[in-house]
């Protein structure tokens, strides 16, 4: 009889500890849906001509970024060079749970003369270019024809990119 009971006590155990492992099982691929749900796919894509006074400005280095807070590094979405006429077209998505805070470097040389590293333009695109991972036609940025010669706002220098 205490060996019967024994047993049972046994049995009760080891069911019990595998319900709590298949009841952790369930909670953790809940908890992975929800996570890849909420983390909806956003990004961005943005067009343009790059040029230096009447010079088109190629092999420029261009990149579309995810600025992000708090210990969350920021995404490169995109990055390219620019072609022999200073044309680029960049598209780059990524999941977040919050809207993304999409913003898009150039790094350049225009009229640098021998100043030590790069000038370093920031632009921020608007939100309501944020795409779903794939863009429409008007969901692309296009900046035209950017010249490089005149000062930024949003300019300073990098020497590591």
């Amino acid at each position: 009889m205490v060996a019967e009971t024994k047993q049972a006590k046994k049995s009760s155990f080891v069911l019990k500890k595998s319900m709590n492992r298949c009841s952790l099982l369930v909670i953790t691929i809940a908890l992975c849906a929800l996570e890849t749900y909420a983390m909806r796919k956003q990004g961005v894509a943005v067009r343009g001509q790059l040029v230096c006074g009447s010079s088109p400005s190629n092999h420029t280095r261009v990149r579309i970024v995810d600025i992000d807070t708090g210990p969350d590094p920021d995404d490169t979405l995109d990055e390219k060079f620019t072609d022999e006429n200073g044309r680029f077209e960049l598209n780059g998505s990524t999941r977040e749970l919050t809207d993304i805070d999409p913003v898009l470097y150039i790094w350049h040389d225009c009229l640098d003369g021998l100043t030590p590293c790069q000038r370093k333009i920031t632009l921020t695109i608007p939100k309501k270019f944020i795409h779903n991972g794939d863009p429409k036609p008007e969901q692309w940025v296009d900046i035209g024809i950017l010249n490089l010669q005149g000062a930024f706002e949003s300019e300073g220098r990098e020497c590591i990119h």
